[in-house]
C-alpha cells in the first residue's frame, strides 16, 4: 500500500466519495436526534436555553459545511473558497457553544437519577476538540485539495458520536466494559473512518494526512473512554459541574 501526500488523480474523482460519507453522517444525525426529539422537548428538569442555542447553531453549521461540499461537487469552486472562510468562522462559534451547552446540561442534571455521570464530559468533549484541531489543519491544507477534502470531511463527521449513540440506545443499554463503552459512544466515527480508509485503499489513494487525522480521532476517543473509567476524573468533573450548577443558579 502506497501512502500519498498529494493527489496523483483528478480532483473530481474524489468528490462523489465525500458525498457518500456525508450522507452516512446525516443518516446518523437524522435517525439519532430524530428519535430523541420527543424526549428532548419534554425533558425534566427542563433543558437549559443554551442547549437549544447549541442544537440550532450546530445544525446550521452542518448544513453550511454540507453546502460547501456540494459547491465543489457542482463545480462552484471559487464560491466554495470565498464562503469557506464564513464556514470556518461559524465553526469557531460552535466550538465555544458546544462545551458551554454540555456543561450547563449536565450541571442541571447532576443529581437527576439515571442521568449521565459527570465523567461523561470526556466523551462529550473529545469530538469537539478533534473538530477544532482538524478544521484548523484542514484550512491550512487548502492548497492540497485531496488532503484538504479528507481532513475537513473528518472534521465534520468526528462529531457524529452523539447522533450514533442515540441510534445505539434504540437497540441496547450502554455497556459497562471499556471496549463496549468505546464502541457504543465512538462507533459511528470508527465506522465512517474504516469505510473511508477501505475506499481509498481500494483506489490506491490512502493519504498520510487522512491517516494522521483518523489517528487523532481514534486516540481522542480511546483517551476519553479511559477517563470515563477513571476515579480521579470523576472527582474533577463532579467538582466542575457542581460549581457550574451553583453559577447557573
Amino acid at each position: 500500500m502506497r501512502i500519498q501526500t498529494t493527489a496523483s488523480w483528478p480532483a473530481r474523482d474524489d468528490r462523489r466519495a465525500a458525498l457518500v460519507w456525508l450522507a452516512l453522517f446525516w443518516t446518523f444525525v437524522t435517525v439519532g436526534f430524530g428519535s430523541d426529539l420527543p424526549h428532548y422537548l419534554h425533558e425534566q428538569p427542563r433543558v437549559p436555553a443554551i442547549v437549544h442555542v447549541h442544537a440550532i447553531a450546530t445544525i446550521l453549521w452542518l448544513i453550511t459545511a454540507t453546502t460547501l461540499v456540494l459547491m465543489v461537487e457542482s463545480g462552484h469552486v471559487r464560491l466554495h473558497r470565498t464562503l469557506g472562510w464564513l464556514g470556518a468562522g461559524y465553526a469557531a462559534l460552535v466550538v465555544v457553544i458546544a462545551p458551554w451547552a454540555e456543561l450547563s446540561w449536565q450541571a442541571r442534571n447532576l443529581h437527576t437519577p439515571g442521568f449521565l455521570p459527570p465523567e461523561f464530559l470526556s466523551l462529550a468533549f473529545s469530538g469537539v476538540i478533534c473538530m477544532a484541531v482538524l478544521l484548523v489543519w484542514g484550512i491550512r491544507l487548502r492548497r492540497n485539495s485531496a488532503a484538504h477534502r479528507r481532513v475537513l470531511t473528518l472534521a465534520i463527521i468526528c462529531i457524529s458520536d452523539a447522533a450514533f449513540t442515540r441510534v445505539m440506545i434504540l437497540f441496547m443499554a450502554p455497556p459497562s466494559s471499556f471496549l463496549g463503552t468505546y464502541l457504543f459512544f465512538e462507533g459511528g466515527n470508527l465506522l465512517i473512518i474504516a469505510l473511508m480508509f477501505l475506499w481509498d485503499w481500494k483506489q490506491d489513494r490512502v493519504m498520510k494526512q487522512f491517516l494522521w487525522a483518523s489517528a487523532l480521532i481514534l486516540a481522542a476517543g480511546l483517551t476519553a473512554t479511559g477517563l470515563y473509567f477513571n476515579e480521579t476524573w470523576h472527582a474533577i468533573t463532579y467538582a466542575w459541574l457542581d460549581g457550574w450548577a451553583r453559577h447557573m443558579l
